[in-house]
């Protein structure tokens, strides 16, 4: 049930209403108190058989309710641990699961915050690599070096599924940044866009003499530049005229809804920089802080320049792509007014080495 907008808790329903991930609030006892709809759809069950029931129940009895107490027996930790949903039809579904108290003003917390995150992809990876692992090793020695090859692959897609599992691990509790990754689907484009991004500031971060795993953080962190950009309304964003002022500003403001949607964990550092700071410009002449020069993070300076790059020469609601030697002598333009006058010499060094042209040709 969703309580009324005067009560205390219906702040936090509607922002866990509004999660892609699964989420519900537990109270003390163990009582389901709300549950959002993406735990309705990937739970199977509707929100009225889960809500008012102990979380334990769901769970059949013996080792499986077991492990469910296990997880809820302090309800004051901070919790987190590969665990499963049981479906209608028998199935378990793996899940990610976080859990952490939510206070309300009140001491003790009263309700627990639990957030799930399905990993049945993963998973199913993770069996298809230890069933490829099995046939490379029945392989007969006249195609060993076959087996061979087939076996470091296997590796390595093992060292990306471990990757991605230690990542989920990190996540906050909120989900937030698969938040951030749904809400770029408002842009039919966005997805390819923001993997240019990536890899734009990827190689940018590199050519100014950053370590490659420093620029890979970077790179990463682009992704989420937009992410803000969830609250602004689609016939703002798709409108394919000019903006009026009230909506320029509310375009505006997804730097700052940007950096509040992050989770304040320490993985997030970069993208909640990047995500209020990368419409700034190298003359202050930017938003949302009027930052000028160096007082501007470097990662925000460097997804700035990506980010213009990518938006000249990518066909827009509103434009046309521009040819790509108007879009080269736009940045150079730039240089001191909108951009670090040192990431467009490394620009214009990527440029012509052809390493930026292979880059768009990638995505």
């Amino acid at each position: 049930m969703t309580p009324p907008g005067d009560h205390p808790l219906a702040p936090t329903v509607a922002v866990l209403d509004a999660l892609p991930c699964a989420a519900m609030l537990v109270e003390r006892n163990s009582r389901i108190a709300h549950v959002n709809p993406a735990l309705v759809r990937i739970g199977q069950r509707p929100a009225a058989d889960m809500v008012g029931r102990d979380l334990r129940e769901l769970y059949a009895a013996g080792a499986d309710r077991d492990q469910a107490a296990g997880f809820l027996a302090d309800f004051d930790a901070v919790r987190e641990a590969e665990f499963f949903l049981p479906l209608p039809d028998g199935r378990r579904l793996p899940l990610l699961a976080a859990a952490s108290p939510l206070p309300l003003g009140g001491v003790p917390a009263v309700y627990r915050l639990i957030t799930l995150i399905d990993i049945s992809e993963l998973k199913t990876a993770q069996d298809r690599i230890r069933e490829q692992y099995r046939e490379v090793t029945r392989l007969s020695d006249t195609v060993l070096e076959q087996a061979l090859a087939l076996k470091r692959h296997a590796r390595t897609l093992e060292k990306r599924v471990q990757q991605r599992t230690r990542e989920l691990h990190e996540a906050n509790m909120d989900a937030i940044y698969m938040l951030a990754v749904a809400s770029e689907a408002k842009d039919t484009d966005t997805g390819a866009h923001v993997l240019r991004i990536r890899d734009y500031s990827n190689a940018l971060a590199r050519a100014i003499g950053l370590p490659d795993e420093e620029a890979e953080r970077i790179g990463h962190s682009a992704i989420l530049h937009d992410v803000g950009k969830m609250q602004v309304p689609d016939e703002i964003l798709k409108k394919p005229g000019p903006l009026t002022r009230q909506e320029r500003w509310e375009i505006e403001t997804h730097t700052l809804a940007g950096e509040s949607i992050l989770s304040a964990k320490p993985f997030f550092d970069l993208a909640r920089q990047i995500a209020r700071s990368h419409q700034e410009n190298w003359d202050g002449s930017g938003y949302p802080d009027g930052l000028r020069g160096e007082a501007i993070p470097l990662p925000a300076r460097v997804v700035r320049l990506a980010d213009v790059f990518d938006a000249l020469a990518s066909r827009r609601p509103y434009k046309e792509p521009w040819p790509p030697e108007q879009v080269v002598q736009a940045i150079k333009d730039g240089a001191g007014t909108q951009f670090d006058p040192a990431l467009v010499e490394a620009f214009l060094r990527l440029v012509e080495s052809g390493e930026w042209t292979r880059i768009r040709q990638r995505q």
